[in-house]
């Protein structure tokens, strides 16, 4: 009994002495602890993260807004570096608000940037595109060198990932990783910065190699990974292991594409081995992948089916991870839409209310009414593309339910609808009516209800509005297409020709594509 005492006696005592020693911590001493966080995030995420978690505990018991930031940010780069795309999501609301509160760009930047590419990992590309721009402005506010070109080239890089996921052409994708490398390059080799630098040209590196192999440009690829491995080899730099655990996984697939099989299992080989002290498990996944894809080509049957084996339950796993953590994206960005939306209902009628009274006083001369409208549905779209202010409502079921179709039913073709307006299959020439429903797992008549329910368009239309929404956004985000052919443009954006392409164009915009790319070109965007 007394032993039972003593014991409790030393629990109290110790959690007592706990949350006194807690009261005494200072700034300084979080200061100290951030260094050590961010130093074992090179080479023990696991206990980078531990350590973090904790500095941000302390920090919000003291109020201390710099500590609960740069915690909050090591925090949610492991996250992502880890593949927790929900996680990143999760802290970067509360990392958004301090942000702002403390008008810390640089912090807030980043937030935007991660949040981005946990979009894209997610398949959420409209939102990505929206974060990655988003973060770019803010980029641009800052006023120090090397914190603005490293944001930067942090979301050129996010840009590329984003480009590359929807399938744009790769000219596009190399456009923004190029514009990456550029920033990158121009960042001095301070102390505070010397790891930053090099870190983003290595993945700069990287990203262009992996082009370079798509397009079959091997000794360039090669190149690429080269100066991408020299970097992440360099102890001065003090890279994260997991970057060069991704260079030896793309030199693997780079001589797997080549056929030289050798080669990509001694690379596959050294990628696993390092990959053992590490928490990368999709990047495992294609190490995996390309391991028993070599051994299958040279007939190896035991070895290719034990890592074929490795590959089938790790992806699985994955793959059930993704279906447990795609609520929270989806209720979040459910949430930030009807807020956005309630926000600009009197801005909607502003504006509307200026259009009709603009269009009444133009009556006069048919000739100037028509230049003027051209003027300012073109400022509009520009507004739009810059500001990316969603106007429409949460997905729900539709006020007027269509007859014999459930609220269920409604809800989840609208939910499948909202993943095929962001995988960018209706630029698929031959899709119809037919084709869409069967890859909804719906029939044609409920589709086309929905459709028209929800959309207030028939499915030739819908589909059309679609693609041309598409271009426009490519034009404006993509130089290079400013240069191209309309017959080009209406080829990549689903068109059966130029002319349907042109006249689509004018009734979804109320400009020719000329006048648009015109007006662009000149700068007045």
């Amino acid at each position: 009994m007394k032993k039972m005492m003593l014991i409790s006696l030393y629990m109290i005592f110790g959690y007592s002495l706990a949350q006194t020693n807690e009261r005494f911590v200072t700034r300084q001493d979080i200061d100290k602890q951030l260094e050590e966080a961010r130093a074992l995030s090179i080479n023990d995420p696991k206990r980078s993260i531990e350590l973090s978690e904790n500095i941000y505990r302390l920090s919000k018991g003291i109020n201390y807004g710099a500590g609960i930031l740069e915690s909050t940010t090591i925090l949610m780069t492991q996250y992502y570096d880890g593949g927790n795309f929900k996680k990143v999501i999760d802290l970067s609301k509360e990392e958004e608000e301090l942000a702002i509160t403390m008008k810390d760009n640089e912090t807030l930047s980043h937030t935007y940037m991660l949040r981005g590419l946990s979009y894209t990992e997610l398949g959420f590309n409209d939102e990505s595109l929206k974060e990655f721009k988003k973060s770019l402005n803010i980029a641009e506010k800052i006023t120090t060198g090397n914190p603005r070109n490293y944001q930067k080239a942090l979301v050129y890089n996010g840009l590329a990932r984003y480009y590359a996921h929807i399938n744009a052409p790769v000219d596009s994708v190399i456009y923004y990783q190029r514009k990456s490398l550029e920033m990158a390059s121009q960042m001095d080799d301070n102390k505070e910065y010397i790891r930053k630098k090099y870190h983003t040209l290595a993945l700069a590196y990287i990203n262009l190699g992996k082009s370079s192999n798509v397009t079959a440009r091997f000794k360039d690829a090669e190149s690429y990974f080269s100066k991408a491995l020299e970097i992440c080899r360099n102890k001065n730099y003090q890279i994260k292991k997991g970057l060069e655990i991704t260079v030896l996984n793309e030199f693997a697939w780079l001589y797997h594409d080549q056929k030289k099989y050798d080669k990509a299992i001694l690379y596959a080989r050294q990628a696993e081995e390092l990959e053992k002290g590490s928490s990368t498990p999709y990047i495992r996944r294609d190490i995996y992948e390309v391991f028993f894809k070599s051994y299958v080509e040279q007939g190896n049957k035991e070895a290719s089916k034990k890592y074929m084996d490795l590959y089938t339950k790790l992806n699985d796993s994955l793959v059930n991870a993704e279906k447990k953590t795609i609520n929270i994206p989806v209720k979040y960005i459910a949430e930030k839409q009807e807020k956005t939306y309630r926000s600009n209902v009197q801005t909607i009628l502003l504006i509307s209310t200026a259009f009709v009274i603009l269009f009444l006083i133009s009556g006069l001369l048919y000739m100037k009414r028509n230049k003027r409208r051209s003027r300012e549905k073109y400022e509009a779209i520009i507004h739009t593309l810059k500001e990316q202010k969603e106007k429409d409502e949460p997905i729900e079921a539709p006020i007027d339910k269509p007859l014999g179709i459930t609220d269920d039913t409604v809800n989840t073709i609208l939910l499948k609808l909202r993943k095929f307006e962001s995988s960018q299959k209706f630029l698929r020439k031959d899709m119809n009516l037919t084709y869409l429903a069967n890859s909804l797992n719906t029939n044609t008549r409920y589709l086309s209800e929905i459709i028209k329910q929800d959309k207030g368009k028939n499915f030739s239309n819908y589909i059309n509005g679609l693609r041309i929404q598409y271009i426009v956004e490519m034009l404006y985000n993509v130089p290079q297409y400013r240069e191209y052919k309309i017959s080009y443009l209406a080829e990549v954006s689903g068109f059966a020709s130029r002319e349907v392409f042109a006249v689509t164009f004018k009734k979804e915009t109320g400009f020719t594509p000329s006048y648009f790319i015109n007006k662009l070109r000149s700068g007045q965007d």
